[in-house]
């Protein structure tokens, strides 16, 4: 009687959990699939107008209609619905895969059917072209909504130490787009608490919570037995299960499970040591800056014009910094300071403990008297940096990387951060820069080198690119 009480407790939590699970999964996914047809419906409305103004022809928008349910289809076969866990340049990598994979297959059956063949292609080009570019930035808007109103994501249980637990909760609550509420906490940890950073203490880590479907575990926090304890326990009440590793010095976005006849393997794939991908980078850094110069070179000249009318110094400078393989190089950047900075900069500094102390911090200073009115501008839109599309062109840098330190500041990292700095060019932008940029100090440079480094691939250049460009247009965090 007592073991059949305890099946029917258990089928009825599991039953629960289940139905939760299900309902975020249905309405998370609806809203993305409302989204992503409405990109595909507007693509599809554009390119139409596109191919009336150029043949004065139309394709035949019934036909043009039956893209949305295909791409619905490949789009869950990707597991690109609802995406719940997936990091943003992963998902634009697999967006962009699955976008051409889609219309390879249209255009095939377009070519196969022959209907409507010279219209059709036209129609299904431009609106792939459409589709890559706003089908990630919709989509990220739309999350960005549900999360503000607290409807996006599924709850989820975490059970670790209390260390362990509190850094786990920085990321999720810092980043309500990853889709996983933290809603109940499961220590043996005695120094807990009753609540760390406002989700409750609920049980030791043999206990569970049919509310929340999903259960999270840091591993490293527990040996072996109270892991084998957990999996064929309390895990056993959850519709999915996420082990964080402790892996601190491998990439996180380039792994893949591996079954070694029952053991689990993860393999670790190196993009930077891939020579075509190196290749890439140095590619795509050359036509970023040859296809944009007569727009760049003309905002170039300008600047260089405004800064010599203001005091008639030379505009440009030049700056001794650390490049790939530890190699020293100048960097070109337009003058934002007085003629007599270093001195001014030394005075203020003698003069004032707290002016001091955010130098000795960010090697930056939000007030800073050496700083000329128009170069307030520039350094508020990073416009100062502009020239450094010069070092890119004779390949001492690159557009994204990270920031290119002077010796003194390069020489206080740790040694493991300047080893893997040694591997990349620097770059005119980076993670670090548009993590918040000069608000991350030294420390945000300690974290996002390293992990830009160990997890490079070009979407995730994309996603720093895109970061940039509205961190300039709102100029977030820039001094």
């Amino acid at each position: 009687m007592k073991y059949e009480k305890e099946n029917i407790e258990k089928d009825y939590n599991l039953a629960l959990s289940s139905f939760i699970y299900h309902r975020c999964l249905l309405r998370d996914s609806l809203a993305i699939v409302l989204i992503d047809s409405f990109v595909m419906s507007l693509s599809l409305i554009v390119s139409n107008a596109i191919l009336l103004w150029m043949n004065g022809i139309t394709f035949s928008i019934v036909n043009g209609w039956l893209l949305i349910p295909g791409w619905i289809v490949y789009a869950l076969l990707s597991k690109l619905l609802p995406g719940w866990g997936i990091g943003a340049s992963d998902e634009l990598r697999k967006i962009q895969r699955t976008l051409f994979a889609f219309f390879a297959s249209v255009l095939i059956i377009s070519f196969v059917s022959r209907t409507n063949l010279a219209s059709s292609r036209i129609v299904f080009l431009i609106t792939y072209l459409f589709a890559a570019i706003f089908l990630p930035l919709m989509r990220h808007w739309m999350r960005n909504l549900m999360a503000k109103q607290n409807f996006w994501g599924v709850p989820v249980s975490i059970y670790g130490s209390a260390d362990k637990i509190e850094s786990t909760l920085d990321v999720l609550q810092s980043d309500l787009k990853l889709g996983y509420q933290p809603a109940a906490i499961y220590s043996d940890d005695l120094s807990v608490g009753s609540f760390i950073k406002g989700v409750p203490v609920l049980g030791d880590m043999m206990a569970s919570n049919s509310t929340t479907p999903v259960g999270l575990i840091i591993q490293d926090t527990i040996d072996d037995q109270q892991f084998n304890l957990f999996i064929h326990g309390p895990a056993e009440h959850y519709r999915r299960v996420i082990i964080l590793p402790e892996l601190l010095a491998a990439p996180s976005l380039w792994v893949s499970p591996i079954d070694f006849e029952g053991v689990l393997g993860l393999e670790v794939t190196k993009n930077l040591l891939n020579p075509l991908s190196r290749i890439g980078k140095m590619s795509a850094d050359y036509a970023a800056v040859l296809l944009t110069f007569p727009i760049w070179i003309l905002i170039v000249v300008l600047l260089y014009v405004l800064i010599w009318l203001e005091d008639r110094k030379n505009p440009l400078f030049l700056q001794k910094r650390i490049g790939k393989n530890g190699k020293s190089f100048a960097t070109i950047k337009f003058r934002t300071m007085v003629p007599n900075a270093e001195e001014r900069l030394k005075e203020s500094l003698q003069a004032d403990p707290i002016l001091r102390a955010e130098w000795e911090k960010h090697f930056k200073l939000k007030k800073d008297p050496r700083i000329t009115k128009i170069g307030i501008i520039l350094r508020r839109t990073s416009l100062d940096e502009l020239p450094q599309l010069f070092n890119v062109l004779n390949g001492s840098m690159s557009v994204v990387g990270p920031r290119p330190l002077p010796s003194y500041h390069f020489e206080d990292l740790p040694e493991m951060v300047q080893k893997l700095r040694h591997q990349v060019k620097p770059g005119i932008t980076g993670l670090w820069q548009v993590s918040g940029r000069s608000e991350a100090g030294t420390v945000g440079m300690e974290k996002w080198d390293p992990y830009y480094v160990r997890n490079w691939s070009i979407w995730l250049d994309i996603i720093i690119l895109v970061k940039t460009i509205r961190a300039v247009i709102f100029a977030r965090g820039a001094y």
